[in-house]
């Protein structure tokens, strides 16, 4: 492939790739005792018990499923030859507190670190691309929120063990506030893509960004342990047909009660790529907690 060569003559997508991936923590547990351990957890906090839980057969397989769907996204993501990865994804007060719930935070330092039970990561983080958008968002009215030190978690390291473990490129860690009411509505996410768009058309280097998060599921929340799967096969349907935009039109409460709030790490992604649609869609219920959920806008 020419570096060089645009992604899609054609149609708009000044990224080099962008993905969506799920980040629910027992996609990196191994089967068997890790599993269980993450079961009997949930469970316990689940009205309705443990009566779908899933086999040590089951739980090979959905590891399976999901190795192939991140093996997938990461043959799109290596094709594409990327500078940087942008990681949208949102904190679970690993960071970030009640003294301080910033609705968008961009990572100014120079490396990022963080561990996932015995897998450990650390990777340079792109401040200047950090700063670049801070920047642009004083110039279109976004104030980010922005600082040196942030620890990864399993919001990032799930999906970048599969995707980008070894990889030797900086990251840039941006954070949504999807975990606390009031969290920024769909349109705005989508307007923060937008701007990150406009960066990347200005950039010399090749950009990929990544979302992190969903689909459907309820932490925290009386219903755990349900999956509103109409819900989310209908939010890959949007994205398969380029239609992303259309998404704004939901209010964060509307993403709330299908377990969706976490989509707004998504959003920001659809407003990167505008009406580029999806070239690849997974999608895997677990049987436990999270409807699995894997999107790709390839070059290809």
């Amino acid at each position: 492939m020419d570096p060089a060569a645009p992604i899609r003559p054609g149609v708009p997508m000044p990224l080099v790739s962008a993905l969506a991936a799920s980040h629910a923590p027992n996609i990196l547990l191994e089967p068997g005792r890790e599993w269980e351990d993450f079961m009997d957890l949930h469970y316990s906090m689940a009205p309705q018990g443990d009566a779908k839980r899933p086999t040590f057969e089951q739980q090979l397989q959905l590891r399976r499923d999901a190795e192939a769907a991140f093996a997938a996204l990461k043959k799109d993501l290596d094709q594409a030859i990327p500078d940087v990865l942008i990681v949208v994804a949102n904190d679970q007060f690993v960071n970030f507190f009640w003294n301080n719930i910033p609705s968008f935070f961009v990572t100014i330092g120079d490396e990022v670190k963080g561990q996932f039970t015995r897998h450990k990561f650390h990777y340079k983080n792109h401040r200047e691309l950090g700063k670049a958008i801070v920047r642009a968002g004083y110039d279109k009215g976004i104030d980010f929120s922005y600082g040196e030190y942030v620890e990864l978690q399993h919001t990032q390291t799930v999906p970048l063990y599969f995707l980008a473990k070894e990889a030797q490129m900086p990251i840039l860690p941006i954070y949504v506030n999807t975990w606390v009411d009031p969290a920024p509505s769909p349109r705005r996410c989508y307007q923060v893509g937008e701007l990150i768009r406009a960066v990347a058309d200005s950039s010399k280097e090749r950009i990929a960004i990544l979302a992190t998060g969903g689909l459907s599921h309820f932490p925290g929340s009386p219903r755990i342990g349900e999956i509103d799967e109409k819900f989310d096969h209908q939010l890959l349907q949007v994205m398969r047909e380029g239609k992303g935009q259309t998404l704004c039109d939901y209010s964060v409460q509307d993403l709330l009660q299908a377990g969706d709030t976490e989509f707004l790490n998504w959003m920001v992604v659809l407003g990167a790529v505008g009406k580029a649609k999806a070239s690849y869609t997974g999608y895997m219920p677990d049987f436990v907690a999270t409807g699995w959920g894997f999107v790709s806008w390839s070059q290809v």
